[in-house]
């Protein structure tokens, strides 16, 4: 059937169409505007390292700590453990993990290699969600950012998600670590053997 102008579904469909690419371009731009400085000056480095972190953080296993300080301390010395011998695949230089160093838009717990930062909060208060938000928002203009929420309860953790993603911040990863579980399954096996 041939394109008539007058045909009113024609008009709808082409309408339809075209209103797709430009959600599309729109929705393009959105992704890409998100990105931070570092994806887009080096993004296979980027996404080399995001999944080396990530793969890392799955081994993490944080002991009892008293304070946000001490997890911090544990995390930076875990990564430059787990780190020491491997090497960027671009250039052979090893990866830099550095805590709490002061930059133009403030001060990350931990940034790694100049593309990703790490946040960390403790069993964050309303006050401290909000103060994780807008450091993560920051943060994310110039790197890849990750919040670390540790015993944060899960009803809070999905809406933290939940607010990330109704302003367009879905990029932040949220990173939940529990210790409440860890000592859960050690009772169990202590339970398990005095039985």
């Amino acid at each position: 059937m041939p394109f008539d102008p007058k045909d009113p579904r024609h008009l709808v469909i082409a309408l339809g169409l075209s209103a797709l690419g430009g959600a599309m371009v729109v929705q393009s731009h959105h992704e890409e505007a998100a990105k931070s400085q570092a994806e887009r000056d080096d993004p296979g480095g980027c996404a080399w390292l995001c999944d080396l972190i990530w793969n890392l953080l799955d081994n993490w296993e944080p002991e009892d700590c008293d304070s946000e300080d001490e997890y911090t301390d544990s995390l930076v010395d875990f990564l430059r453990v787990s780190l020491d011998d491997v090497e960027a695949p671009n250039d052979g230089r090893r990866i830099r993990v550095a805590k709490r160093v002061r930059t133009e838009v403030g001060i990350p717990d931990v940034r790694i290699d100049d593309r990703l930062v790490l946040e960390l909060k403790v069993g964050p208060h309303e006050g401290e969600k909000d103060r994780l938000i807008g450091q993560c928002c920051k943060y994310s203009v110039e790197w890849v950012t990750w919040a670390v929420v540790i015993d944060m309860d899960e009803d809070k953790r999905e809406e933290l998600i939940e607010l990330l993603g109704r302003k367009s911040l879905h990029y932040i990863e949220v990173i939940p670590f529990d210790d409440a579980d860890e000592d859960d399954y050690e009772d169990d096996e202590f339970d398990d053997d005095e039985n």
